[in-house]
């Protein structure tokens, strides 16, 4: 690949990775990428969590941040709290505190969860992921629907 110079955004269909090349074999390996996951969520009419079950966010992730839309609005006033995994329902954001009474843009949130940047142990590389989970602030009164998109690192190797 010849060293390019370029002004203006750059884009890419598939994501961007950080690569490895081997000095021995010239063997190119990719080790992190940048990755986007969209998790649509409903809280259903009398619960205080949801969980999507579409997606499997891998192991070795490493959330940064997460935006948060509400398509379908809560009936009552109850706050996005937590977001994380099945296994660990705050690991990615804990003690937010948005609305969710009314639709549309509510934010983006840092990750200050275990599971985010401030301290994520990344697990063994291959094993499967799990499902987003969040947790609001009490019984919705109606079905609510929030749509999350997840910014992160992912990583193919536990060592690097």
């Amino acid at each position: 690949m010849a060293n390019t110079t370029f002004t203006g955004p750059v884009r890419s269909e598939n994501g961007f990775e950080i690569i490895d090349k081997s000095a021995t074999t010239g063997a190119v390996t990719s080790t992190m990428s940048l990755k986007e996951f969209t998790a649509t969520i409903t809280v259903a009419n009398g619960a205080t969590t949801g969980k999507e079950t579409s997606i499997q966010i891998p192991t070795n992730f490493i959330p940064l941040g997460i935006g948060v839309t509400v398509t379908t609005a809560a009936v009552n006033a109850v706050n996005l709290v937590d977001v994380g995994t099945d296994a660990d329902t705050d690991g990615y954001v804990d003690g937010a505190a948005l609305a969710l009474n009314t639709t549309g843009w509510k934010g983006f949130l840092g990750c200050n969860g275990v599971l985010g940047m401030s301290g994520f142990a990344p697990g063994v590389a291959g094993l499967a992921g799990d499902e987003v989970e969040l947790v609001v602030s009490g019984d919705p009164g109606g079905d609510t629907v929030i749509v999350l998109k997840i910014l992160g690192i992912d990583s193919s190797s536990d060592t690097q």
